[in-house]
């Protein structure tokens, strides 16, 4: 029995030690696993898309916000200045002032849309990237499994 404790050991330091395919399928095994925890989850919603429908529809959606927030702008104007409105109901401008409205609402939602725009054909870019970085580190993972030598290394481990 004290005989048998180094061949046992020698055992276990084989198993123990990685050639140098073994080091590659781990980088590969890390990077996978560390891309599946981090950006992989913010990446997925956003690859799953065309490009044009992801940009599309961040697009439409700022609109709607950008209106939004227009609107509680000239609210809270409004309630600020309500005092002077009233007093001068009758000698301003009406339709004057609806112009004057309607072109910054035209400026603010075109500079909003403009900057989420590019903001998201980034972040698309950047998804897509990633996603295509994930996948040929998979195929190279793969690739290292379909080698018949690794099963069969794997085999004579067990």
């Amino acid at each position: 029995m004290f005989f048998s404790l180094p061949s046992r050991l020698v055992q276990a330091v084989r198993k123990i030690m990685i050639n140098d395919q073994g080091k590659k399928k781990i980088r590969l095994m890390t990077r996978i696993a560390i891309y599946e925890k981090t950006e992989g989850r913010k990446n997925e919603p956003v690859a799953r898309y065309f490009r044009s429908d992801y940009i599309g529809l961040k697009i439409l959606s700022s609109v709607i916000c950008a209106t939004v927030v227009f609107l509680m702008i000239i609210g809270l104007y409004v309630l600020c200045n309500s005092e002077t409105l009233m007093v001068d109901f009758y000698r301003i401008d009406l339709l004057g002032e609806a112009r004057k409205l309607i072109l910054a609402y035209i400026a603010f939602v075109s500079a909003y849309v403009t900057i989420v725009a590019i903001a998201f054909f980034v972040k698309y870019n950047r998804a897509v990237r990633y996603k295509r970085i994930f996948s040929r580190n998979l195929k190279k993972l793969l690739s290292h499994y379909g080698k018949k030598e690794d099963f069969e290394e794997e085999d004579d481990d067990d």
